[in-house]
């Protein structure tokens, strides 16, 4: 593929990308500026991605129980999921079909009818309206058109997935191959349990902090606890269509990881189409999960989870946690806010080079071209120009 700076007034509007767009890794360059920035592409991944894909929104373990709940927000949708008396797990627009008032707020343990803070209508665990008051004196009112409207929800690896899609097939359809190979890696994955979690608004695109996930390239320079710990000489990115995977072998470290000396220590980090990121650390029974819901196009709300097998946590968990909340995390937040803002600068020339070799190292960037190949599939044209 060609590279042409985007100098045209015309062309900084075109929102579409070939669809052959970074096929070739090692002659790639990134996906335009504009498509990191512009409010209107963002509504169109708001239709085209994250209304029709499966997004991984928490852990199992957080609604393990009857009656709880957890909400979230997402492209501006309030999501509802809740595990029934029947201990079914169920997926609802967190909007009261009367007026639209938000049902629950943040998590816990929902009663056995979920009530609107507003006028009062009651709703049961799995939707069905139970009572709205007045109804017996309104002409015509229809009980059965006064459900809760349901998303597709599935658990999968231990996570809860959900979907806007009614017509969707299941997660492992849109990510074959990935709960076997994460089972592989974190057996215990869903008996995992939440121990920290970070909350950030993230002045960044959802496509920049992907970027940032899927390259190891930066790691020395800007994570030199990780760095430490990483053999990035013995350090793989394997790509599995709508996932990838990135496998390296770990060493303790006193910057960051500190565990015994194993041979088979290693870091596997999954990045899930479209942006959720699974960590699998050197350190026994432990996980890091990166969870994104875009806000708008300079927005991301993100939860950073931490999770490990047993409630009680040790001194040297809470020092990790502590490294993750002081140090790792806020590294990252720093590199994808800077980037947010250069892409907007008249000194970028509006596309970079992606730095893809041919071995696929530990510092190539072929997982970007990956990805970016994949958001051209949204925004394909129907030639086969290049950019």
């Amino acid at each position: 593929m060609s590279h042409v700076t985007p100098l045209n007034p015309d062309y900084d509007q075109d929102f579409t990308l070939p669809e052959n767009f970074c096929a070739d890794p090692a002659n790639a360059w990134t996906i335009p500026a504009r498509f990191y920035t512009s409010a209107q592409v963002f509504e169109q991944e708001k239709a085209r991605i994250f209304a029709r894909s499966w997004l991984c929104i928490g852990h199992a373990s957080e609604v393990a129980e009857p009656n709880a709940y957890i909400t979230r927000e997402v492209i501006g949708e309030n999501i509802l999921v809740v595990r029934g008396r029947d201990r079914v797990l169920r997926a609802f627009y967190n909007v009261c079909p009367h007026r639209g008032h938000q049902l629950l707020s943040g998590d816990g343990t929902a009663r056995n009818v979920i009530t609107c803070p507003y006028h009062a209508w009651a709703f049961k665990l799995d939707g069905e309206l139970a009572h709205a008051r007045n109804c017996e004196n309104v002409a015509g009112f229809d009980k059965n058109a006064a459900s809760l409207v349901a998303l597709k929800v599935e658990e999968y690896a231990g996570f809860i997935f959900i979907n806007m899609d009614p017509n969707a097939d299941g997660v492992e359809q849109q990510l074959p191959g990935l709960q076997s190979k994460l089972l592989a890696a974190r057996p215990n994955a869903p008996e995992l349990k939440l121990a920290a979690r970070f909350v950030t608004r993230t002045p960044a695109n959802w496509k920049n902090i992907v970027d940032n996930y899927l390259e190891c390239y930066h790691c020395g320079p800007a994570h030199p606890g990780f760095a430490d710990s990483v053999q990035v000489d013995r350090y793989w990115h394997t790509l599995h269509g709508n996932w990838t995977l990135q496998f390296g072998y770990a060493r303790p470290s006193e910057k960051s990881f500190k565990f015994e000396a194993r041979e088979d220590a290693a870091f596997h980090g999954f990045w899930l189409w479209p942006c959720t990121m699974f960590n699998v650390t050197p350190m026994p029974d432990m996980m890091t999960v990166i969870y994104e819901f875009p806000a708008d196009a300079d927005t991301t709300l993100q939860h950073y989870d931490i999770y490990f097998a047993n409630e009680v946590l040790t001194e040297e968990q809470e020092k990790l946690i502590e490294w993750y909340r002081d140090v790792f995390r806020p590294e990252d937040l720093r590199l994808v806010e800077s980037v947010q803002k250069g892409l907007k600068s008249r000194g970028y020339r509006g596309q970079g080079r992606i730095m893809a070799d041919a071995s696929g190292s530990g510092i190539s960037e072929h997982g970007i071209a990956h990805f970016h190949n994949l958001v051209a599939q949204v925004f394909a044209r129907p030639d086969n120009d290049t950019l």
